[in-house]
């Protein structure tokens, strides 16, 4: 499906569990026959048929919700994460056509491939990058993926931290958005998103506790392109 040199990054953190991070911009010229415009972060929702793509992934009901949303930038962060996501699970477990593959939503908005519903999947986007992962050995998941910007401010450490989580978070932007997204990868792994509260999940020296109760999880990060952080908290094997 791919052409040789895409540039596709795929690795797996344990046995069972493979996780793929790709560059959007690159996802956009593999799948537009002509890219939307480069200012389209800044730009209103387009509509869009499915001429406008030059491999077809998308069925036409996932095309009549992409068209819902408001904003292009939306549109593409979306777009992008569908077609990575089917793309690694044609490749893993479902030779089908990627318009065929069929993702649903959790009542708490968890993803799920609505063929095979006991196949954890979970997805993140952060500026330029997209991530998709899929667990084969049935083992519950979530990622997280966030672009290292500078350091937040006392109001934001506030809301998305505990002071316990403070005092032991070291004071660089890098470790702050690494407990960030352990956090944020932890809520999608109890498929609760942000209908939990930031301050019953605690990282405290790289151990994750819900409701104060310790959890017996394991959990990896991994920097790309010394921008982004890329985490993932998944069952123990």
């Amino acid at each position: 499906m791919f052409p040789n040199d895409f540039p596709q990054n795929t690795f797996s953190p344990q046995p069972g569990i493979s996780v793929c991070y790709t560059r959007i911009p690159d996802i956009i010229n593999f799948v537009f026959v002509e890219a939307p415009d480069p200012n389209y972060k800044r730009m209103p929702c387009q509509e869009l048929k499915q001429k406008k793509f030059s491999i077809p992934f998308l069925s036409n009901g996932e095309l009549a919700t992409v068209n819902g949303f408001k904003a292009q930038k939306k549109q593409i962060e979306w777009i992008c994460g569908r077609f990575a996501l089917k793309a690694l699970t044609r490749e893993l477990c479902c030779p089908t056509p990627l318009s065929d593959i069929k993702i649903s939503y959790h009542e708490k908005g968890a993803p799920f491939l609505n063929d095979y519903p006991d196949i954890p999947i979970s997805l993140s986007h952060s500026g330029d990058y997209t991530a998709a992962a899929l667990s084969l050995s049935h083992r519950t998941m979530g990622i997280d993926i966030e672009k290292i910007e500078k350091k937040p401010n006392a109001f934001f450490m506030k809301t998305a931290f505990t002071q316990r989580e403070i005092s032991h978070i070291p004071p660089t932007a890098r470790d702050i958005y690494r407990h960030w997204t352990l956090k944020e990868a932890f809520l999608k792994y109890i498929k609760m998103g942000f209908n939990e509260s930031l301050h019953m999940v605690e990282i405290i020296d790289n151990e994750i506790f819900h409701h104060g109760e310790k959890q017996i999880l394991n959990s990896w990060s991994r920097t790309i392109d010394d921008q982004y952080i890329l985490s993932i908290v998944a069952d123990p094997q």
